[in-house]
């Protein structure tokens, strides 16, 4: 009988998968169709003909001059389709990825979903003789879709809308003319706006399930937002201007434009149409600061600036909401999600990091290692924010951690280089720290980006690097080594090509004890293909100076030795603690979306039931700015439910290990895993790294791994040895991983394309949050 159970429950378990999966694909359809189909007249006419009677809404209109009771809970029809086809398929989306995140265990099922993640970031052929087509081969198939998916969704809703707005303009008794036109296009360039702003928060949402889903980087997200801002902006600009043209045109635009402050507010008085035009005037000032400081040369320069003005998006939300009350159904899934989200990070803030190196290194280069909880982690590729205090308060920095999780279950370590203000005080800051034998304060917030956990999916990897960017791809080869180490059965036979194009010379140094190893386990080379090039010549002192194996090995680090005390729950700035992620199992993460989703709908539901709570139920509508106020306010409270959440989380953690003491992290588990520096098991390597037989030398390094120096990687001859190779092995595609300067990845993306880049399956770094 056992032996008949066990397939009977791993096919019940793929077929619930699938099933999940299945699901989840529906629920972010649904979501989308929901968006488009809002403004289709078949559809509101069929669903508000359905769902009328339940409202005690009439079919045919009253007459002219009716009260708002006459109209039965006309007000509820919109909601109605907003929670069904909007807030209920967002949340089933969120709830059913979390049955099917853990990739490992749902690995049969994921590939499928993977595949068409690997279709999505090919990049179509180059189209060299067909006049305008040429911008295409900067797009893979998944941006070109996105793109196809903007275009066609805001074309559709706009013929929806001035078909849905042809119903009520021009008005009785008024004639079809260019005044009519105005007003049609003002109206539904609003539509449009809005129906960009519903998608707008989730490529900034971290961890959002709809990209993490199709393996796509939260860094590599962000350009989605920016094209969905700028379509946003676009919209609403569109949405004012015909309004001051028409206004123009009438003689009436002060009249219209400005405020007045001593006129009723009422729905049958002047000052309702004025103060609605100025809510909308106030949030479109709002989102033109904000465009103006996105320009990305603000984004490099100034980004402290950037950043802070980008959070007038909270005031920008308000008072489109003040001007539209609906736009808080557009908006309420995605900002809900996305508030959760940022309420996260802001709690990772507040609790100190345990550091457990922080050392200097040559070249402008600094290596931090931080101590995570063995409760939780990360995977390979994945990135975090930083802030060091001493530096500034307020600035927070992305990070690639350059370690595998396998090789240490406490800790995590990141590599920076001096390229920034920021960066240097950072480099500046560790010698002081190094002189005064003391640590510095640091905060940390995570886990962020893909897994690149995949790499072992293909026969042939191709691992592409340059300069400090290759950090995740020593997370990946790390990943290797520390799995052939342990004889790791479902690690299947590949062909490893790495090409790294640095400057400077502390980098191979880091990773050399990575290579110690892989020429210990492939002597011949039948399994790693290494390609190393130097882009600047070095001096003669610094080929000439020693290896510093004492700090390879970590003999020579600062480790904090205080104890890591766990207070009390309040105790939130107190000493440094292991890292851990909050809220992140299925189980945290299902009712962290239930109870922010289904009580703030429900509450926003209550408000505006019966023509709105604040307004008497539509016997003083002169308090319809108070009622919409506090309708888009309770969103924005959705962050003092998470930290409530948080709180109980980090009360039960403590209440676990109050009693006790860690003289080193998590009863000596958390030592320092030096990453890329000394082996991870007692191999033969741990031996035979450092001993005499070793390079002595950054000199050694360069001859024993053929570095070629001053000279940039040939990328077009590379990646057609990589292909002749590949086509002797095996038909399915090439994983190449690549992460560096731009200049690398076009010349490894021309290079692709002359060879076919269906033969390719490219997971592409990008670092410009």
């Amino acid at each position: 009988m056992e032996t008949t159970s066990k397939p009977r429950s791993s096919s019940g378990s793929r077929i619930l998968n699938t099933l999940a999966h299945v699901m989840l694909v529906v629920s972010i359809a649904i979501y989308i169709w929901g968006q488009v189909m809002y403004l289709s007249p078949s559809i509101q006419l069929s669903f508000m003909n359905a769902i009328s009677p339940f409202w005690s809404v009439p079919l045919t209109p009253p007459p002219p001059g009716s009260s708002l009771k006459a109209y039965g809970h006309y007000e509820m029809l919109a909601p109605t389709f907003f929670v069904l086809f909007t807030v209920l398929p967002l949340l089933a989306s969120l709830i059913f990825f979390e049955l099917v995140r853990d990739y490992n265990v749902h690995r049969h099922t994921a590939r499928r979903v993977l595949a068409v993640s690997a279709l999505l970031r090919r990049k179509p052929p180059r189209f060299k003789s067909i006049p305008g087509l040429q911008w295409m081969k900067d797009y893979c198939y998944g941006e070109l879709l996105f793109i196809a998916f903007l275009v066609i969704g805001n074309v559709v809703l706009f013929v929806y809308g001035w078909v849905n707005q042809r119903r009520v303009l021009p008005r009785p008794g008024d004639p079809y003319d260019f005044n009519t036109v105005l007003e049609l296009s003002g109206v539904v360039f609003g539509y449009s706006s809005v129906f960009n702003m519903a998608f707008l928060f989730l490529p900034c949402t971290r961890h959002c399930a709809w990209m993490e889903v199709f393996n796509i980087s939260y860094a590599n997200g962000v350009k989605y937002h920016r094209w969905l801002g700028l379509l946003s902006i676009y919209a609403v600009i569109l949405h004012a201007i015909p309004f001051y043209w028409l206004w123009a045109r009438q003689g009436v635009l002060a009249k219209q434009s400005l405020p007045c402050f001593d006129c009723q507010l009422d729905y049958w008085h002047i000052g309702y149409p004025k103060w609605f035009n100025v809510f909308g005037e106030i949030s479109l000032f709002f989102m033109l600061v904000i465009t103006y400081t996105s320009h990305p040369w603000v984004r490099r320069h100034l980004f402290e600036t950037f950043y802070y003005v980008h959070h007038l998006y909270i005031p920008a939300v308000i008072f489109a909401v003040l001007h539209f009350n609906v736009i808080v159904w557009w908006l309420l899934p995605t900002l809900v999600l996305y508030l959760s989200s940022r309420a996260i990070s802001r709690w990772n803030a507040l609790f100190p990091v345990q550091l457990l190196e922080f050392t200097r290194l040559p070249e402008g280069l600094v290596k931090i290692v931080l101590a995570r909880s063995t409760n939780g982690g990360f995977d390979i590729g994945q990135f975090v924010y930083l802030n060091v205090p001493a530096i500034s308060k307020l600035q927070w920095h992305a990070f690639t951690i350059s370690s595998s999780p396998r090789t240490s279950a406490a800790s995590l370590t990141i590599l920076a280089k001096s390229l920034g203000d920021w960066t240097q005080d950072l480099v500046q800051h560790a010698q002081e720290c190094r002189d005064k034998d003391k640590l510095p304060v640091v905060y940390m917030d995570g886990y962020y980006g893909a897994s690149l956990a995949g790499y072992d999916e293909y026969p042939t990897v191709c691992l592409i690097g340059g300069g400090i960017g290759a950090t995740p791809l020593f997370a990946i080869l790390e990943d290797m080594v520390a799995r052939l180490e342990k004889h790791d059965s479902s690690l299947p036979k590949q062909h490893v090509f790495l090409v790294l194009a640095i400057r400077e010379l502390a980098l191979l140094e880091e990773v050399s004890p990575i290579l110690c190893k892989i020429r210990h386990f492939d002597p011949s080379g039948e399994r790693f293909t290494l390609r190393f090039n130097l882009t600047r010549t070095p001096s003669k002192a610094m080929l000439d100076t020693p290896i510093d194996y004492e700090r390879l090995r970590g003999k020579t680090s600062i480790i904090q030795s205080a104890n890591v005390q766990y207070g009390g729950f309040m105790n939130l700035r107190g000493t440094p603690a292991p890292f851990i992620e909050p809220l992140r199992s299925k189980g945290a993460k299902i009712v962290l979306y239930t109870t922010t989703f289904v009580p703030v709908t429900v509450l926003i539901l209550w408000l505006e039931f019966d023509n709105g709570v604040l307004m008497d139920h539509g016997n003083k509508t002169q308090y319809w700015p108070l009622q919409n106020f506090v309708e888009i306010g309770v969103v924005f409270l959705i962050p003092i439910v998470v930290y409530a959440l948080l709180l109980i989380n980090r009360w039960r953690r403590s209440s676990q290990t109050s009693n006790v003491k860690h003289s080193s992290l998590d009863h000596g588990v958390a030592r320092c895993n030096y990453s890329s520096i000394r082996p991870t098991s007692p191999t033969e390597t741990s031996q035979d790294f450092g001993d005499d037989s070793s390079p002595t030398t950054l000199r050694d390094l360069v001859e024993g791994y053929g570095v070629a120096c001053g000279a940039r990687p040939n990328m077009a001859q590379i990646m057609r040895k990589v292909h002749e190779k590949h086509k002797c092995t095996s038909g399915t595609p090439i994983g190449v991983f690549i992460s560096g300067p731009e200049a690398l990845k076009a010349a490894t993306g021309e290079a692709m394309a002359d060879l076919g880049t269906h033969d390719f399956d490219v997971h592409e770094e990008e670092f410009e949050l």
